[in-house]
């Protein structure tokens, strides 16, 4: 299978990027130190093909059945895994991401019945072949993050997101681990200055990356699409040095026209929209 291979239908790429999602999450959580498990609340399960992390944190992604319907079996034993892992983090909150190509094709009308109910969705963003000449136009400034800046980057993402102490203690693990990239820009992309804008990445073995741990949000916490654009293009540069050829993202202020600044950003650097992943939330 080459890097370009082409895959054989929208379900099986949607197969393909959910899997590098899945693989950087489950990956996450070996990463955290067992006292962060402990203080976070932590867990990952597989079951089969469904996949499924949670904490005790309040946010979606934390807490994330990822792969009901696409490609795991969507069965009353799913359904059977599912509730009880999540009894599990003392409020049974949890999220599933259900997307175009998911099957059965009434899948969220199946978690509605069920007592989900609809909470947003994030436009997957998709990229085959790297596109070095592309990106050196735009990741200009940036800096990767190692020993000698992880402690601002570290700083950086907790200040965003207004997480506790162990959420840093979590980041810092994931700090030179195989298959990680971190990404900064400064302001203006000046040397010393503060820190506006930062992202990941994860890269499995076959080569596919996914991007994220994106902070300020691009169009959700802030307007922040240039500098994103930068910290992303340099990032890509850095998974393609280590042997990336596919690459996969989510607009999370999605349109239904696909167009604006997060689309525009995304286009100038080679992605293409590609399907829509839907939130369910229950609890």
């Amino acid at each position: 299978m080459t890097a370009l291979e082409i895959l054989g239908s929208p379900y099986d790429l949607a197969v393909r990027a959910e899997r590098v999602d899945t693989l950087n999450w489950l990956d996450m959580h070996e990463a955290a130190p067992t006292p962060v498990r402990h203080a976070l609340g932590l867990a990952a399960r597989r079951h089969g093909e469904l996949a499924m992390v949670r904490s005790g944190i309040p946010f979606s992604h934390f807490n994330m059945v990822l792969t009901l319907g696409c490609p795991a079996s969507v069965d009353e034993a799913a359904f059977q895994a599912i509730e009880p892992f999540y009894a599990g983090n003392g409020c049974g909150r949890h999220w599933v991401l259900v997307n175009e190509h998911s099957r059965p094709a009434d899948l969220g009308q199946q978690l509605l019945a069920r007592g989900y109910r609809s909470d947003g969705a994030w436009d997957r963003v998709i990229l085959r072949g790297a596109r070095p000449a592309l990106w050196r136009a735009h990741g200009r400034d940036c800096e990767a993050v190692d020993a000698t800046n992880a402690e601002q980057w570290i700083g950086f993402l907790r200040q965003c997101y207004g997480v506790p102490p162990p959420v840093g203690e979590w980041l810092r693990a994931l700090v030179g681990r195989r298959g990680w990239h971190h990404m900064l820009r400064r302001e203006g992309g000046r040397a010393g200055a503060p820190v506006v804008m930062a992202r990941s990445a994860f890269v499995d073995e076959a080569g596919w990356a996914w991007l994220g741990v994106d902070a300020p949000v691009p169009g959700v916490m802030a307007p922040c699409f240039a500098d994103d654009q930068q910290v992303t293009a340099a990032l890509l540069q850095a998974t393609a040095a280590a042997g990336a050829h596919s690459f996969v993202s989510d607009i999370e202020a999605p349109s239904p026209e696909r167009q604006g600044p997060g689309y525009t950003a995304w286009g100038e650097l080679g992605f293409e929209a590609r399907y829509l992943r839907r939130l369910f939330v229950k609890g």
